[in-house]
C-alpha cells in the first residue's frame, strides 16, 4: 500500500515533524523512505544533516537526495517531478516552511502539492 515514501525536507519544524511522522509510517508499512532537499542558489548549509540525525537508526530504508533548483523551476514542481519519476505512494510535507509568514496557515509549496499531486499528501501541522 505505502511502498514508497517522500518527505520534502527543508529544515524546518513542521518538515521535522513530518519527517519524525513518514518514519513512523515507513516502519510500519515496511515503506521505503526518501527526504528530498532543493537547494535554492545560494543557500548555505545542509539541512539532510539534520534529518540523518532525526532518522538515525529508527529504519534503514531511508536515503537521502539533493536537487538543484534550476532557473525557470519552483520547488513543488521539482517535487511533483520526482512524485511522478520515482513513482511515490505518498508525500509527508510539513505545513509551511521557513516562511516569515507566519499567519499563514499552510504555505505554497503544500498547497501546490496537494492540488497538483498523483499521489496521496498528508500535511502536518
Amino acid at each position: 500500500m505505502l511502498r514508497r515514501i517522500l518527505v520534502p525536507f527543508d529544515g524546518s519544524s513542521l518538515s521535522l515533524k513530518a519527517l519524525n511522522i513518514a518514519v513512523d509510517l515507513a516502519r510500519h508499512y515496511g515503506s521505503q523512505l526518501t527526504v528530498l532537499y532543493v537547494k535554492v542558489p545560494g543557500e548555505t548549509g545542509d539541512p539532510l544533516n539534520l534529518a540523518r540525525s532525526a532518522v538515525g537508526k529508527k529504519i534503514t530504508n531511508v536515503r537521502y537526495k539533493t536537487i538543484e533548483l534550476k532557473e525557470n523551476e519552483s520547488i513543488s514542481s521539482i517535487i511533483l517531478k520526482e512524485v511522478v519519476e520515482e513513482s511515490y505512494d505518498l508525500i509527508v510535507v510539513g505545513a509551511r516552511g521557513k516562511t516569515s509568514y507566519f499567519d499563514l496557515s499552510i504555505g505554497s509549496i503544500p498547497l501546490a502539492l496537494a492540488v497538483n499531486s498523483t499521489c496521496s499528501v498528508l500535511i502536518v501541522r
